[in-house]
């Protein structure tokens, strides 16, 4: 195992059984219904610009306001700057109400370094609603990282995530509950991404924290990062592997990668406009107004597969709600999906309640507790 800085400037609490909310800690019996994988605050527009050879005509859009009269061009696949940002804090109110309303408890909301991370209009909306809110840390992918991300070293990364965890995040006090959206999408891994990696693996030994993945690597590359995680020390059964809807297509895909002692968590349910090809996404462009994702029927056909194999305490569900257009108020499916149409599909699916109970309730309460630091 690779030692350890833990920095003098950081008090290493042992929050055992507890997990970490905008408010302070919380036991984890507390936090009850739980998204895993939202976004409520973010600024997402760097990775989507007009496409290339756009037509000259059509340029105007990226700077148009979202409105219900233009929504139709983004599921034909133009690009409207204004829909990829999130920062009213009244729509957020009202949108998480929704999610309340049908028995929520806690969301974890992922906006991390470079996203626009807000910390005390989280705490806001958090006292607004009596939701759980916990707050992520660590970096996204390139095109969010810093200027001077090349010059970053491993031990600055670890301890830049630690004080979030222990201290606050610039210098509001308001502390992270765990480490990510952590954005590995390299094939091959490259250089910064591999001290994301290794300074996610550094801050979660040290602190007890679990690491929430975007992708955690791209095909067979997440079996190099767990590789990379595991020479750190980190235990595999706090680490979570993001947007793994991709791979509801290749079963035994997801079931090796569960023999690792991961979670999967299928977390782009309610997307308008994914598409209705019921087989693994293959490489190649994207069809307008599509995502190369896989459909939340096809989900919904892999979890009973994946409980069938014994790994219904490795399965979390969310929605990825990280655009205005993902919002009931611009025509989307909202923060309440699952409970109002996907978990009840599952049941038609042969899902207990008890089952749903484990993949809302008591997965998420067991991989945000924090565990002993070491």
């Amino acid at each position: 195992m690779v030692e350890i800085n833990k920095s003098n400037s950081h008090q290493i609490e042992d929050l055992t059984g507890m997990a970490m909310t905008v408010n302070g800690p919380v036991n984890g019996n507390e936090l009850g219904f739980t998204l895993m994988h939202e976004h409520m605050f973010l600024e997402f527009f760097r990775h989507q610009i007009p496409r290339y050879n756009t037509p000259a005509t059509e340029i105007h859009l990226w700077n148009e306001k979202l409105t219900l009269a233009n929504l139709h061009y983004l599921r034909e696949g133009k690009a409207i700057k204004d829909n990829l940002i999130l920062v009213d804090e009244e729509v957020a109110i009202n949108e998480v109400n929704y999610f309340k309303r049908h028995g929520g408890n806690t969301i974890v909301e992922l906006t991390n370094v470079g996203m626009g991370r807000d910390p005390m209009a989280l705490r806001r909306v958090s006292n607004a609603t009596e939701l759980k809110i916990i707050m992520g840390s660590g970096w996204y992918e390139k095109r969010y990282y810093p200027d001077n991300m090349d010059q970053l070293t491993v031990e600055y990364m670890t301890d830049e995530i630690i004080r979030d965890l222990t201290i606050g995040v610039n210098g509001t006090g308001i502390r992270s509950g765990i480490i990510g959206e952590v954005g590995i999408n390299g094939n091959p891994i490259t250089i910064n991404e591999e001290k994301s990696i290794i300074a996610s693996g550094r801050a979660s030994v040290a602190t007890g924290a679990a690491i929430s993945f975007h992708h955690g690597g791209t095909g067979k590359e997440r079996f190099g990062v767990a590789t990379m995680l595991k020479e750190e020390g980190v235990d595999l059964t706090r680490v979570i592997y993001g947007h793994s809807n991709s791979y509801c297509g290749d079963v035994p895909f997801l079931l090796e990668l569960l023999d690792l002692g991961v979670y999967v968590q299928f977390d782009t349910l309610g997307r308008v406009g994914a598409p209705v090809a019921r087989k693994a996404p293959i490489p190649g462009p994207i069809v307008a107004g599509m995502h190369q994702v896989a459909t939340d029927v096809l989900v919904a056909e892999a979890i009973p597969q994946l409980i069938q194999a014994g790994f219904e305490d490795r399965i979390l569900l969310s929605q990825d709600v990280c655009k205005k257009d993902c919002l009931k108020s611009y025509g989307g499916m909202g923060y309440s999906f699952l409970q109002e149409k996907f978990l009840p599909y599952l049941v038609n699916q042969g899902v207990t309640q008890e089952q749903i109970n484990k993949m809302m309730v008591y997965n998420p309460r067991r991989v945000l507790t924090f565990v002993s630091p070491r």
